[in-house]
């Protein structure tokens, strides 16, 4: 009986623990995030000033220009499991007036108390890159 009870609540915290985390496939453009509106530019310009972005201090895990999506991950260190981040541009077309960056930034588990939010200097590298508000 108490193997039984031992076997599933060991189950159960499994359960908890894997519900609880943030996978790169979960980043989605409608999370909570900061968004950088750029105008005058093409959007091969902002693809690669956003590629140059998530890919400082980070490891790009999935790139894809004609949807728009990059997707990276941090690293783990002593006092994180490491953080995974979304780049969404819209709309996906050479001739556009302007183009909306969605950077999304998530850590890698809720119960994570320490963690840092690359969203805001994502954007800033993006905005400094291409003279943008």
């Amino acid at each position: 009986m108490i193997k039984t009870v031992s076997k599933v609540l060991a189950v159960g915290a499994l359960c908890l623990g894997v519900a609880a985390c943030s996978t790169i496939d979960g980043l989605q453009p409608t999370d909570s995030g900061v968004t950088v509106e750029v105008r005058n530019k093409t959007y091969n310009e902002v693809w690669k000033s956003s590629v140059s972005a998530m890919s400082s201090g980070l490891a790009i895990v999935e790139i894809n220009k004609s949807a728009g999506v990059i997707k990276s991950e941090a690293p783990a260190g002593m006092a994180t499991w490491g953080e995974v981040i979304g780049l969404f541009v819209t709309p996906v077309s050479q001739s556009a007036d302007s183009y909306s960056i969605r950077i999304v930034s998530k850590k890698r588990s809720t119960y994570q108390i320490t963690g840092q939010d690359w969203a805001p200097s994502i954007a800033a590298r993006i905005q400094a890159d291409l003279d943008s508000e």
